[in-house]
């Protein structure tokens, strides 16, 4: 919303004007006791406490909400327009690790509103080396791209001067920037109205693959080349990259995508200086990305926290207001994508995208709810891009210049991110930079104790993931998509390159146009990198990413296999003990407890006595029984239940819905044979593996 005016005369009549105090007694009477700060303020991961109000007293002292958009220092936009001169591009990635299916369904969403190209080849080829020689990394997180007819044929039709191109390069741009350059040369297009990106990130890659196939100073080397030659040759192309999407996709929080993603920019603005690229050429040639997390308004805090801290990054360089902008790039993140009920994922990316286009990115890959599963057909990557469509023309988002701006709530969470991730910023500068604290270990540490916590929140249902760790659909059939035989896939790679590599090629790793030639003539990416890359390597541990739900997703394919060979999904039975006021919350509560790891509840019925249910929990035949009652009747009805179960069948698991409070009552009920507990602190998903192994699924 815009920056709300002061009420009129005739307003202040109509309304007397409530102070926060007022409100805060209000809320506490409602509230009945219990602590306002436990009921009603929201603590994120980044440590940002969320209020359930704010006001005009929040803004006091936030210097950045001064300015207005398209002014230093930049939160509220690049642009005094915003979206009005020109909306954001839609950047879907497209899979297919074979260049020709890259290319159908490229060619396909060209037709249907995409409007611009972003390409990310295999691992095989951002590492600069051939499929005969990495094998396991053909057709890993991308296309496999050896040379320029793989080129060719992912690019085949699009023309390439009339809209923009993002390839991510790797660490040593140069040999996927020499084929580039040569296949553009084919098609008839000079370089110079190449637009778009082509990136090198060593420090990106590292992180996320833990090793390079060269060192840091070479990967700067070929870097700094490859800039040079494009601030004449290719002006409007991007030649660095900063990954800052791996850090929250990694399990880490936005304070630290915000931190890591800085001092690797810093750290490449220092690596170029050195050899011989000015801070404004290589700024204006950056590009950064970065994941949107699921939380509504922190994410449009934090793509207005970056672009006010860059803006006193680029201040400490000596660049001016005009030189500091750069160019943001953001996607739905995959942390939070689940294989279960896969559909939610459509609920998902159409708040994150709605987060960054408030939030003022330049371009946007918004996920297709199936991209987790491995592989999108023509119809998810439709409802992908129709969310674009959207946000654009339905939600209506291109109209107001900064929608975001004056709210108490986005102004003053933008100023505390901003302020911490600037505090971790200079915290990784005293470790002597990103590269620096990588080998140490130290930031992928910080990285590791968020993404606990928050596998610990996800574990224990504090993090909700609707359809996975909440309200699961045991009915659903699993959406199955096409998996790329990537051990074929090689083979044949490394045959077809085998059978075309020319003789090596001569070529100084400085001459761009050489190399360009060599790439012309068939020149390899593997060929081209031992041209242009010291022949070493540089290890750290990486980062590690899991997906929020694959605990959960792995619960629920053991029950799977396990119906699949007995004929019936693991049960359990509630023995239901009391009228529906005594029985029915916590027999709800145990049923959406264990539906989550594939259980099935049975016991529909209610019982009047303790020796009652625990006739019916025997006859049942469930491994697994739980007693729902209350507190105050569970000292008279455990002894009794337990004990009879255990008495018939010792192995059945014994489960009490609730957690009494005196460690003597729960030494007492574990003592009548209460193997479990469960209640809303429990550890979900490692509880319910526990039994799952326990009754042999």
């Amino acid at each position: 919303m815009s920056k709300n005016p002061e009420p009129s005369p005739a307003q202040s009549l109509d309304f007397a004007r409530a102070a926060y105090t007022q409100w805060r007694t209000a809320v506490e009477a409602d509230l009945q006791g219990a602590p306002f700060d436990k009921k009603l303020v929201t603590r994120t991961f980044e440590g940002v406490a969320l209020q359930p109000l704010y006001t005009r007293a929040d803004e006091a002292g936030l210097t950045h909400t001064a300015a207005q958009p398209g002014a230093a220092p930049f939160a509220r936009g690049y642009s005094n327009s915003g979206y009005t001169a020109g909306t954001w591009e839609i950047s879907q990635e497209i899979g297919g690790a074979r260049a020709l299916d890259f290319n159908c369904a490229l060619l396909s969403d060209l037709m249907r509103g995409q409007n611009s190209v972003a390409l990310t080849p295999d691992r095989a080829a951002r590492n600069g080396q051939d499929p005969d020689v990495a094998s396991a990394s053909v057709g890993v997180d991308g296309v496999s791209v050896a040379d320029a007819t793989d080129l060719a044929a992912a690019l085949k039709d699009v023309d390439l001067s009339a809209l923009p191109v993002h390839v991510r390069a790797g660490a040593n741009p140069l040999p996927l920037a020499a084929i580039y350059i040569a296949q553009a040369g084919k098609k008839g297009t000079a370089p110079a109205k190449l637009t778009g990106s082509l990136t090198g990130d060593p420090l990106g890659e590292l992180a996320e693959q833990g090793s390079l196939p060269t060192t840091l100073a070479s990967a700067y080397d070929s870097i700094a080349t490859w800039t040079k030659w494009a601030e004449k040759n290719a002006p409007a192309l991007a030649t660095v990259g900063v990954n800052g999407a791996s850090w929250l996709e990694a399990g880490g929080n936005a304070v630290q995508e915000l931190a890591f993603a800085i001092a690797t920019g810093v750290e490449y603005i220092r690596a170029l200086s050195e050899r011989g690229v000015q801070p404004a050429s290589i700024v204006s040639r950056l590009r950064f990305t970065f994941a949107v997390g699921p939380q509504f308004y922190l994410e449009i805090s934090k793509f207005r926290a970056f672009r006010l801290l860059w803006s006193r990054v680029a201040q400490g360089f000596g660049l001016n207001a005009e030189q500091s902008k750069v160019r943001i790039h953001a996607r739905t993140n995959r942390w939070n994508k689940t294989v279960l009920d896969p559909h939610v994922n459509m609920l998902r990316v159409t708040t994150e995208a709605f987060s960054a286009v408030l939030g003022g990115i330049d371009s946007l890959h918004i996920s297709p709810f199936d991209e987790v599963l491995g592989g999108s057909d023509e119809i998810s990557r439709r409802i992908a891009r129709n969310v674009h469509t959207l946000l654009s023309e339905e939600f209506h988002a291109i109209a107001p210049v900064d929608p975001a701006g004056g709210s108490w709530l986005v102004e003053k969470t933008t100023d505390e991110l901003a302020r911490k991730a600037w505090a971790l910023f200079q915290d990784v500068e005293k470790h002597g930079g990103l590269a620096a604290a990588l080998r140490e270990g130290y930031v992928q540490k910080l990285v590791t104790t968020v993404a606990a916590e928050k596998d610990d929140a996800v574990s224990k249902r504090r993090l909700g993931l609707l359809g996975t760790n909440l309200f699961p659909n045991l009915k659903e059939k699993p959406i199955a998509r096409p998996v790329t035989d990537l051990v074929a896939l090689a083979t044949a790679r490394a045959t077809e390159i085998k059978g075309r590599r020319p003789a090596a090629p001569q070529a100084a790793a400085t001459d761009v146009d050489a190399l360009v030639k060599a790439a012309a003539a068939g020149a390899t990416i593997g060929q081209l990198a031992g041209l242009t890359a010291a022949a070493a390597t540089e290890k750290i541990t990486p980062l590690a990413f899991k997906r929020a739900g694959e605990g959960f997703e792995a619960l629920r394919k053991t029950a799977d296999a396990f119906a699949k060979k007995t004929g019936a999904r693991p049960k359990i039975f509630l023995a239901k003990i009391g009228p529906v006021k005594q029985h029915k919350p916590r027999a709800d509560f145990s049923a959406g407890f264990f539906s989550v790891g594939g259980f099935e509840a049975t016991g529909k019925e209610a019982f009047e006595t303790a020796e009652a249910a625990a006739k019916a929990a025997i006859a049942s035949g469930a491994p697994v029984v739980v007693l729902c009652s209350t507190d105050e009747t569970y000292p008279a009805l455990v002894p009794i239940f337990a004990g009879s179960i255990k008495a018939a069948k010792p192995e059945t698991v014994v489960v009490l819905a609730g957690m009494p409070a005196d460690k003597a009552v729960v030494d007492s009920f574990h003592a009548a044979g209460v193997d479990e507990f469960i209640h809303v602190r429990a550890n979900v998903r490692e509880l319910l593996a526990k039994l799952l192994k326990q009754i042999g699924a």
